[in-house]
């Protein structure tokens, strides 16, 4: 197949790129390709490769909820002897790193590659929990869970790009949903076992999965995109090869051609980040991408997660908090496994409004559980059940929208040579804001009650529903033309896109 067939379909224009839910490009193909494109080999090396890779997630997941079990055991003198606002620090801190880790990733990726970029990452988890178990001293932890966040906020930015670039087009949206499962799995792991070990065997055994990523991610070959991009066809070829289970030539040659071509326009359309305030279209994609991550954060999240057992253990809930903090884990890990059926039946604004108003009473709910207990109401001690009940409905919630939904958005708000540079200012602001929420929860609710901390958060969420119906533009069905011209002001063609 030609070059200029590629580029033309049967009306003789150029088809339209558009994103998955994570705003990787796909590329645009022809109905013919399209067919190509199933006809190569099987798929098992391609899902093996992308499980491996999202093993990855697993480790951040770990990383990020280590601190729910480790911080009480730390606070009561188990390894090392820390405050509450200490604590607070070691938790926060990972959420201050993983705002780094974005630019610090997005530098590397064509640099040294997709794949070394991921395998440096887990370097840094490694190093983090080797620190965390074997230097009893608070500035060395505080520093591990800075290096810790870097990988996190590395993870979140190199593993979907590493993905999108190696999966075919008929199974790429079901690749990038799994990233979501494997960080959510991270996280039961650490609800799970966490109260039940050591401090020390905690992090042995959080130390097995960053090992085994790098023994098993060092065999899986390099994105064909690095390497064209490096002008190395051969070892792209090669890597295709496998990826696709070893089709016949003419199917890889095919794909090949069509990969040099999405990555000749990315060269020559490169954006910088001074780009993105030089147009009224991706001013305002920032201002919506950056607002919605904001909410996200500002649901109390991260909270949440960094303080799930405490949280139950100041509630005295009627189960026991670590049994609390699975039930948790397990109702996160559904919900996730839920929430693409969901957005693509409803559309993303309408589960964002959903996901609001369930944040809002959810909250408004556990706020008024802790409001009882703050005044030694009797009635408090039959209401073991609402701090579980109040956060399973939270979770939900969470998940079904604003957990997932603004990353989407994201990828819809802006030009594919300004995405990269978007993706990595929006997660920085989004983890560095995580940041000061998580340090400074601990001491605010010490001031004013947890119960205001909780309806402080549900009153950012009947924001973020207002944030929706006002300013957020409905995407669905346009494509990302015309997500442009609407963002830029311009009017729509008269004229319907082929695409």
């Amino acid at each position: 197949m030609s070059t200029n067939s590629l580029k033309s379909s049967k009306n003789g224009t150029t088809p339209e790129k558009t994103t998955d839910q994570t705003g990787t490009t796909i590329e645009p193909l022809v109905d013919k390709q399209k067919e190509d494109m199933k006809s190569g080999g099987n798929q098992v090396n391609l899902w093996l490769a992308a499980c491996i890779c999202n093993l990855g997630a697993w480790v951040g997941g770990n990383a990020l909820t280590w601190s729910s079990p480790a911080v009480p055991k730390l606070e009561k003198g188990e390894f090392l002897l820390i405050s509450e606002d200490e604590g607070s620090s070691l938790s926060s801190l990972i959420a201050f790193g993983a705002g780094f880790g974005p630019f610090l990733a997005s530098s590397l990726v064509d640099r040294v590659g997709r794949k070394t970029t991921l395998l440096l990452t887990m370097l840094m988890f490694l190093i983090s929990w080797v620190l965390l178990v074997v230097v009893p001293q608070l500035n060395v932890m505080y520093l591990a869970r800075f290096i810790s966040g870097i990988g996190v906020g590395s993870i979140y930015t190199v593993t979907p790009m590493y993905v999108a670039e190696i999966a075919e087009v008929s199974v790429r949206g079901a690749l990038l949903s799994i990233m979501q499962f494997f960080l959510v799995g991270g996280f039961l792991q650490e609800y799970i076992i966490g109260p039940y070990v050591s401090y020390q065997m905690l992090i042995y055994i959080n130390l097995v999965a960053p090992v085994v990523y790098v023994l098993t991610f060092i065999w899986i070959p390099e994105s064909p995109y690095y390497y064209l991009n490096k002008g190395k066809k051969q070892e792209a070829t090669e890597a295709l090869h496998w990826f696709r289970g070893k089709p016949d030539r003419e199917f890889i040659n095919k794909e090949i051609i069509a990969i040099e071509e999405s990555v000749l326009e990315a060269q020559a359309n490169k954006g910088r980040y001074i780009d993105l305030f030089r147009s009224r279209g991706s001013l305002l994609g920032l201002y919506l991408s950056c607002a919605l991550v904001a909410f996200q954060q500002l649901s109390g999240i991260n909270v949440i997660l960094f303080y799930c057992q405490t949280i139950f253990e100041q509630a005295g809930a009627s189960l026991d908090p670590s049994i609390s903090a699975i039930i948790i884990g397990a109702v996160m890990l559904l919900a996730s496994a839920v929430t693409p059926p969901f957005t693509k039946k409803f559309g993303m604004k309408m589960c964002l409004y959903a996901s609001a108003v369930g944040m809002v009473l959810s909250q408004v709910v556990l706020g008024f559980y802790f409001f009882l207990d703050y005044h030694k109401y009797e009635i408090v001690s039959s209401l073991g059940w609402m701090p579980v009940t109040s956060l399973i409905a939270f979770i939900i919630t969470y998940c079904v929208g604003i957990g997932p939904l603004p990353w989407a958005y994201m990828g819809e708000l802006f030009p594919q040579n300004l995405k990269a540079n978007a993706s990595a200012v929006t997660a920085g602001f989004c983890w560095f804001l995580g940041f000061f929420i998580t340090r400074f929860f601990s001491p605010l609710t010490k001031e004013i009650g947890l119960h205001f901390g909780f309806w402080l958060f549900a009153a950012f969420c009947v924001l973020c529903y207002a944030f929706v119906y006002f300013h957020l533009p409905d995407t669905t069905g346009k494509t990302l033309q015309e997500i442009q011209d609407m963002l830029n002001g311009k009017k729509k063609s008269p004229q319907k896109s082929s695409a």
